[in-house]
């Protein structure tokens, strides 16, 4: 092999650990030295995930040591599962960060319960012809949207903090007791 090409990808691939240490950001109009990055960057992120469909609790490391861990993944897009079709898919990870980002500002040992995660185009459909407010093309067909709430924290509180994140979709069912949360564009909206 050529030694230029060993010494042009041994220069190409810097971690990203190295390429923040070695970049400044600016944030607010605050400067943030690499150090107090990287200190903002969580060492673990775990999520615990209640599927009240399978009455099953699902623990999730899904990030460790700057790395996604395959293994938390899978938990989670098993707790996602669309329960009547027995079908799963990769959950996208900005739904998967931004559950963890609730998680953080609401405190506490959180676990959601889950109350529609991943949906087949067949059950999506089949919800449509039953319910109203079920989207045609939903996030929930994307690996993109969850129904959920949270014990003990009431429903109003949850919703302003997903509202808050600016992240996606933020719907709020008061009466059937879940907020809606997606990562397609930012919007919001209000059933019942």
């Amino acid at each position: 092999m050529n030694s230029n090409i060993v010494q042009k990808s041994k220069e190409i691939n810097v971690s990203r650990r190295s390429f923040i240490k070695r970049t400044a950001v600016v944030t607010g109009g605050a400067l943030l030295s690499a150090d107090d990055l990287l200190a903002a960057i969580p060492e673990r992120k775990v999520l615990k995930l209640y599927n009240v469909h399978l009455k099953k609790t699902f623990y999730a490391p899904f990030f460790e040591k700057n790395y996604y861990k395959l293994s938390g993944l899978f938990e989670i897009n098993k707790a996602f599962i669309d329960y009547r079709a027995k079908a799963m898919t990769r959950v996208d990870v900005r739904l998967i960060n931004l559950l963890y980002d609730i998680k953080q500002h609401l405190g506490g040992d959180v676990e959601f319960n889950i109350l529609s995660g991943y949906r087949t185009r067949q059950t999506n459909n089949m919800l449509r012809r039953h319910r109203e407010g079920v989207a045609k093309n939903s996030f929930h067909i994307k690996g993109m949207a969850v129904d959920i709430n949270v014990p003990n924290i009431p429903l109003h509180i949850l919703h302003d903090v997903a509202l808050g994140m600016q992240r996606g979709g933020v719907g709020y069912y008061p009466r059937h007791n879940f907020v809606h949360v997606d990562v397609g564009p930012v919007r919001s909206w209000r059933m019942g």
